[in-house]
């Protein structure tokens, strides 16, 4: 009798380890798929893309060229391919000072832009490029509003300035202007003053959200923006899209005039990436 209760026992004991061993097995694999699912996912979804691999003329269901105006930045530039366009893999953006007959200006330089063909508002912004130092060198990679005056005449809808660099500094300048942050030169300006590697390429990138924008070199945090509690588009005018641009400038404005010895300035563009957060 004794010998039949002890077996009883012992099948109530084994079938009980082997329901919970059951149960937790189960609940494991639950748990694990469920980790896998959110590991799995990505965080952003790219939505733009241009990696310059073709020869020659840029994609232009992408970009056009900058046209020139009187501001510093585009006081030179000029719509040739001579002056914009991709080779062994890499988009190139020049500045010299050739003569050209038809169009007598001491310098002519190159740029491209989205504007019309791609705009954004949020995301993560990354751009991979190297550029040459010199006297009167003003390479930039930067994003303006695609509607000019949302808020107003510049800089009130906004400017960010994801990487710009002058001369021969050893720093590249990582900015956004507003109608709020006011410097000594009489702009609005936000900036930061960042460490890269010269003479090698570099990843220039930010992240953008509704309520800071975050710039990075090459993965790493550098500086932020926040818009503040309660903040109105004096302060904040980046709620709306923005397009990009990429040039190659200088001689004139922030960097003062150009060596003839260091020309001619080159910034090269390995690759471009634009993200949306899933």
């Amino acid at each position: 009798m004794k010998k039949k209760i002890f077996m009883g026992m012992g099948m109530m004991m084994l079938l009980a380890c082997s329901t919970k061993m059951s149960l937790e097995r189960k609940s494991f694999l639950s748990k694990s798929k469920t980790e896998k699912t959110i590991a799995e996912k990505p965080e952003w979804k790219m939505v733009f893309s241009d990696d310059f691999r073709s020869q020659g003329y840029f994609d232009s269901t992408k970009w056009s060229f900058c046209s020139r105006q009187p501001a510093a930045w585009s006081r030179y530039l000029t719509a040739s391919p001579k002056y914009a366009y991709q080779r062994n893999g890499k988009l190139v953006l020049r500045m010299d000072n050739a003569v050209i007959a038809e169009d007598n200006i001491p310098y002519h330089s190159g740029g491209i832009q989205s504007s019309g063909k791609f705009s954004i508002r949020y995301g993560k912004i990354e751009v991979r490029a190297k550029f040459k130092k010199g006297q009167g060198s003003w390479p930039a990679i930067w994003m303006m509003p695609e509607k000019p005056t949302a808020y107003g005449s510049w800089p009130k809808s906004g400017e960010i300035d994801i990487m710009e660099h002058v001369n021969n500094e050893e720093v590249v300048h990582q900015t956004i202007h507003n109608a709020r942050v006011t410097s000594s030169n009489g702009t609005s300006t936000s900036t930061h003053r960042a460490k890269y590697n010269a003479n090698s390429y570099n990843t220039y990138g930010i992240i953008w959200n509704a309520s800071a924008i975050d710039f990075y070199i090459n993965g790493t945090f550098q500086y932020r923006y926040e818009k503040g509690v309660g903040t109105s588009p004096i302060g904040w005018p980046f709620d709306k899209p923005f397009y990009i641009i990429l040039n190659q400038s200088g001689a004139v404005g922030w960097p003062g005039p150009a060596k003839a010895e260091d020309l001619p300035f080159e910034m090269q563009v390995d690759w471009v990436n634009v993200y949306s957060r899933e």
